[in-house]
């Protein structure tokens, strides 16, 4: 009776939650944020309304599908989307723009990159997110549904590693959950 009353009060719409990818970003509003990559629809969906007008939302992709991707995305959510291309290992973006950077991961394009291509790209992202800034990769690991097969990982691949070669200190394991792994980075104040 209390949440059907509650729904009423507040026009008949339940919230609805973020999916897990989004919530474990802990991106906030008003921050500007720059996703590498957009595979996870959601992902980028929910990062957008997350930051508002207030923030400012921008992916750097690999190709032109991912381009086409990204601006259907800002399209449904009625979100400004910052698409540019990357060219070479060169993020197109200044030094220190961004409060945080993910990195989609979801379906393994990433991962498949070759170490010095991913080390590489990882030290464009700290040049470009601020000092005291983060990055979050969002990995997929498969599983979670009778449609979402295993993302295989090369042999060796360590995207802790990866991180701390590139300057993200202190680097950790957020978690492994619903199919998904979350790992951060600090970009150090100094």
């Amino acid at each position: 009776m209390i949440g059907i009353l509650l729904r009423l009060l507040r026009g008949g719409r339940a919230r609805t939650m973020d999916p897990l990818q989004v919530s474990m970003t802990g991106v906030r509003m008003g921050e500007r944020f720059l996703q590498i990559g957009c595979h996870d629809r959601a992902l980028l969906s929910g990062l957008a309304a997350k930051v508002g007008l207030s923030g400012g939302a921008a992916v750097a992709s690999t190709d032109a599908l991912s381009d086409k991707r990204a601006a259907a995305v800002g399209a449904k959510v009625g979100a400004l989307i910052d698409v540019r291309q990357i060219e070479g290992s060169a993020l197109p973006f200044d030094s220190d723009q961004f409060d945080m950077i993910v990195v989609d991961d979801t379906n393994g394009s990433f991962a498949a990159l070759a170490e010095s291509a991913r080390v590489a790209y990882l030290r464009e992202a700290i040049r470009i997110v601020r000092r005291g800034g983060r990055i979050e990769v969002v990995e997929g690991l498969g599983g979670g549904g009778m449609f979402r097969g295993a993302v295989a990982r090369p042999q060796g691949y360590d995207m802790l590693r990866d991180l701390s070669a590139a300057g993200f200190k202190p680097s950790r394991l957020l978690a492994e959950k619903d199919g998904f792994r979350f790992l951060e980075g600090l970009r150090p104040n100094s």
